[in-house]
């Protein structure tokens, strides 16, 4: 595993976690979507707590894969 090394976008230095954030937001959004539109949420009790866990999941993916 190297060294990690701020990425410059527009003059403005982002750490590289950024990247991972917007990589697994991106991810979520479609998944939101279709359990919106399947209406998954009714399967559990607190929706935001299983959306947050989703989310984190996805994070944890993205900054393996990254």
């Amino acid at each position: 595993m190297g060294f990690y090394k701020e990425i410059n976008f527009c003059g403005i230095y982002l750490a590289p976690f950024f990247l991972c954030l917007v990589a697994a937001w991106l991810a979520w959004l479609p998944l939101h979507w279709c359990c919106d539109r399947l209406d998954i949420g009714r399967w559990f009790w607190n929706r935001p707590v299983v959306e947050a866990a989703l989310f984190i999941i996805l994070l944890r993916l993205a900054a393996l894969l990254l």
